[in-house]
């Protein structure tokens, strides 16, 4: 396929998201959706300003899968390919890799590794600021 005939990012999207579509529970699609436009929003905006507020009732549909399709959406949205896998970085955390790198265990113990750091180096600045707070109201 030459690069004239490849469907641009806009479209690898549009037809991601029809997949989803027709497998997802129809209110986290709804959620995803509007997670979908308004992050696509904040990205475009000059400043990087915005935000993603949800409200209650959606916020109860944002399940793992819904946050992990937003991974994926959001990657194809910048590479414009379809070759991604979100991996389980612990505690919750994930994040999106190609597949070439995803199916390499170095690659991704590496990813793991760096995430369980920030994960310790925030924990630690917490703990700090905290223990700041806690000596400043003695």
């Amino acid at each position: 396929m030459n690069d004239d005939a490849a469907p641009s990012k806009a479209e690898q999207v549009r037809l991601y998201l029809e997949t989803l579509q027709a497998r997802m529970d129809p209110e986290q699609f709804r959620v995803l959706r509007h997670l979908v436009s308004r992050s696509l929003t904040v990205l475009a905006a000059p400043d990087g300003e915005g935000h993603l507020d949800l409200d209650d009732e959606d916020k109860v549909h944002l399940t793992p899968e819904v946050t992990n399709e937003l991974l994926v959406v959001l990657a194809i949205a910048a590479t414009g390919t379809m070759e991604h896998h979100v991996v389980d970085l612990g505690d919750g955390a994930a994040t999106v890799m190609d597949a070439d790198a995803a199916s390499d265990p170095e690659a991704v113990q590496e990813m793991r590794d760096w995430a369980a750091q920030r994960r310790s180096e925030r924990e630690h600045t917490d703990a700090v600021l905290r223990g700041i707070a806690d000596a400043s109201n003695t």
